[in-house]
């Protein structure tokens, strides 16, 4: 199983951003323009009332307002950015800067310093002119919160974790109903920090969230899920997150990825035939598109003791040229035709197989085809060249397995003399002595019938 990429999704988090960025500035530069003179008015009237009152109360603090000379040098600053006229928009905020102005406007001021760095990718200044909006007096609480998102995204855009996971902590502490987006954030955050049981319930309130507005979860949303699952090492829970992945994304580029971890989940919780079932769903909704994909399931279903529909699975494989006509994909296939007793076929891509690899272990299954097929001419032909090739420890087979074989090709044979010399050898091993012993007795028998029949006893 692949593990997760734990800064995959960072790029995407710098895209939003600006998004989100340029529509902020925008919303709140031309809502102060409609609004200025109607605050300005409710305040007078407020002041007003307050005034008239006896008794003495607390002052209520009154909202700034920005003032339309600020407003438009500020919108100014906004077109020469999405311009990328940023020489002209910093001199231009330097010259904002000499005008005496109230703490709001002080704090759109900062928040346009912030607009300008994040669209060059100059994120850490970004950071600090946003830490300046937040740390004035008298900010609005709205600009406040949007500020603390944004904030929140440019550190983890930039990697710092930590202060990202503070700011995101911050934002939620003065957000009445948090989106299901935040959520998500806060559960990257904690996952880059390694701290998967905090991500766990974030990211399940962000699906929870969606789902009850009858929606279905994003993918990446359900990724993270999964991923936070296999880190847990909760193959259960990953289970249920995979088969979700498959409902609700059965198109994704990424289909056939959920159901070969969702064979392999299963192999961890020892369900082999559910294991095998999934990746033959996937084989039949002509989701397998790799050649280890295949290859996979090809071993699986011979494991199985499915052989006639592994060797059907490398054949179409082989002819669509998704898997290489290699040794090793020839041998496999060698296998399940001969497990199949497809012998003819076996027979021809074995040797082609020998032929590539010239290995022990596939002359010995040549040998083997041959005599299932009591060719045994050719049997000895092969298993001699398994013999002679048993050197290499990376195609070696067992000695007295062969041993036992070719004394078997030569009794066949009628060459009593050489299968006992087979059978003498054989037996020097544990693994094969007491078979090999058996065989002696019998060749012996065999022998004194024969000299019976001739009559030389």
């Amino acid at each position: 199983m692949n593990s997760f990429n734990k800064s995959k999704s960072i790029s995407r988090f710098a895209l939003g951003a600006s998004i989100i960025l340029s529509v902020l500035v925008s919303q709140t530069l031309n809502a102060e323009a409609l609004s200025t003179n109607q605050k300005q008015n409710s305040n007078f009237q407020a002041d007003k009332s307050q005034a008239k009152k006896t008794v003495k109360k607390k002052r209520v603090r009154r909202a700034q307002t920005m003032r339309p000379k600020i407003f438009k040098k500020l919108d100014k600053v906004r077109e020469l950015v999405d311009a990328k006229d940023y020489e002209s928009a910093a001199s231009k905020l330097e010259s904002i800067a000499k005008i005496k102005r109230n703490s709001y406007e002080v704090a759109m001021t900062w928040n346009m310093h912030a607009y300008m760095h994040f669209n060059q990718e100059n994120y850490s200044q970004a950071a600090i002119a946003y830490e300046k909006v937040i740390s004035g007096k008298r900010v609005p609480e709205s600009l406040v919160q949007t500020t603390l998102y944004s904030l929140a995204k440019l550190y983890l855009i930039q990697q710092q974790y930590q202060p990202a996971l503070k700011t995101l902590n911050n934002w939620f502490d003065v957000v009445e109903k948090p989106g299901a987006e935040a959520f998500v954030l806060r559960a990257q955050v904690h996952y880059q920090l390694e701290q998967y049981k905090q991500a766990l319930p974030d990211v399940k309130q962000a699906i929870n969230l969606t789902l009850a507005k009858g929606k279905k979860p994003r993918e990446n949303w359900l990724l993270m899920e999964r991923a936070v699952y296999y880190q847990n090492k909760d193959y259960v829970a990953m289970e249920r997150c995979l088969k979700d992945l498959i409902a609700y994304y059965p198109d994704s580029t990424s289909a056939s990825q959920y159901w070969v971890q969702l064979s392999a989940i299963y192999n961890e919780l020892g369900k082999p035939e559910a294991e095998l079932a999934a990746l033959e769903t996937a084989y039949d909704q002509g989701l397998l598109l790799k050649e280890n994909q295949l290859v996979n399931l090809a071993q699986a279903m011979l494991g199985k003791e499915i052989p006639y529909k592994a060797a059907q699975i490398i054949l179409l494989g082989l002819k669509d040229r998704v898997i290489t006509e290699n040794a090793k994909n020839l041998s496999l296939l060698g296998d399940s035709l001969m497990l199949a007793k497809e012998y003819e076929q076996a027979i021809t891509v074995m040797a082609k197989a020998a032929r590539l690899s010239d290995s022990a272990k596939d002359f010995y299954k040549l040998a083997q085809i041959h005599t299932e097929r009591q060719e045994w001419q050719q049997a000895l032909t092969n298993i001699n060249k398994a013999l002679e090739k048993n050197e290499s420890a990376s195609t070696s087979i067992k000695e007295h397995e062969a041993r036992i074989l070719k004394g078997l090709v030569l009794f066949n044979m009628k060459d009593l003399l050489l299968a006992r010399a087979e059978f003498e050898m054989a037996a020097e091993y544990s693994e094969s002595s007491k078979m090999a012993e058996q065989w002696l007795t019998f060749i012996e028998g065999e022998e004194k019938r024969i000299a019976f029949i001739a009559g030389t006893e």
